[in-house]
């Protein structure tokens, strides 16, 4: 028993001592590439866990790790230092993430890009290096990179503790995949007026241009109900309308699942390709509404965080 407290004990006066910038760029080889990340190490509080969650956030198509924390606010960093796990901030190649589509315009579907290898080798590497549960990892992602999230938990079930795919439905392609039964928990929030990848499921069009077909928002709860066996009735909550921003939020929750595990839908009517009360990147006339109803960087915390 000694010998285990006095490991502990070391592991964290080594990370403490070792790492005095808690946002820094770093680089992992894998594959024959250089891939870059961005880490963020909450700050050390007493008390707190021995080993810590880890949330991977994924940034979208044409979007970047830098990007990401501009688009959520640096909030995941914030409630980092509130509760106390790391964040980190992959960064895709050509600014794209092959999620199993056949897209021929993304680079790193045309380069085949070992994408699940990587992002499980950057977990390995992190919780080797750093002091993290290997129970309790954490993805979520926005467009292409929600979409990667589902790619990666169905690829990796047994890694993975669950996601939180913001604008993304499970895409054709990977539908097999996900076939399985599960323990990952799922959180989805998506728009009814998504003007590139469409609620109600079909090809994704960016710019008029085809880039591979979803599943519905329905279908994609349904399949993982099914993964899950959640046998219970959803509980329905209208989330009060507290902005003018012309959207209302629904929370739709099956809690009654394998071991405890969840399936949350957050249908944002009106909603566009946006992220919950993140920045609005582009025009509305582009990407559509953005939701101030809620903060989807809070209830994507709150969703994991109710699972450890």
């Amino acid at each position: 028993m000694a010998v285990i407290v006095f490991a502990t004990v070391s592991l964290l006066v080594l990370f403490s001592c070792a790492h005095t910038t808690r946002q820094a760029g770093h680089t992992l080889s894998h594959d024959g590439l250089e891939r870059r990340y961005i880490l963020y190490q909450p700050a050390f509080k007493t008390g707190h866990s021995d080993a810590w969650p880890l949330l991977m956030v994924l940034h979208g198509g044409g979007g970047t790790s830098r990007g990401m924390l501009r688009l959520t606010k640096g909030r995941f960093n914030e409630l980092a230092d509130r509760d106390g796990f790391f964040v980190v901030y992959p960064q895709g190649i050509d600014k794209s993430w092959n999620d199993g589509r056949p897209d021929k315009i993304s680079g790193a579907h045309r380069k085949g890009i070992d994408d699940v290898g990587f992002l499980r080798a950057l977990i390995d590497h992190l919780i080797v290096r750093y002091p993290i549960d290997s129970k309790r990892i954490f993805v979520t992602g926005i467009s292409n990179g929600g979409l990667m999230s589902y790619q990666l938990s169905c690829s990796l079930p047994g890694k993975i503790r669950a996601i939180a795919p913001v604008t993304a439905q499970i895409p054709v392609a990977t539908a097999p995949l996900c076939g399985f039964e599960s323990e990952v928990s799922l959180a989805v929030f998506n728009g009814t007026e998504d003007p590139l990848v469409p609620y109600n499921g079909g090809e994704i069009t960016v710019f008029g241009r085809k880039r591979g077909a979803v599943l519905s928002t329905d279908e994609t709860i349904r399949i993982w109900r099914r993964k899950n066996r959640c046998s219970s009735e959803p509980l329905i909550t209208e989330i009060p309308d507290i902005a003018a921003d012309e959207t209302r939020v629904t929370k739709i929750e099956y809690s009654r699942c394998k071991n405890e595990s969840k399936v949350v839908l957050y249908r944002i009517e009106g909603g566009g390709h946006t992220w919950p009360d993140g920045r609005q990147y582009l025009p509305v006339r582009r990407i559509g509404r953005t939701t101030r109803d809620i903060n989807g960087c809070d209830e994507i915390w709150q969703f994991f965080r109710n699972l450890q």
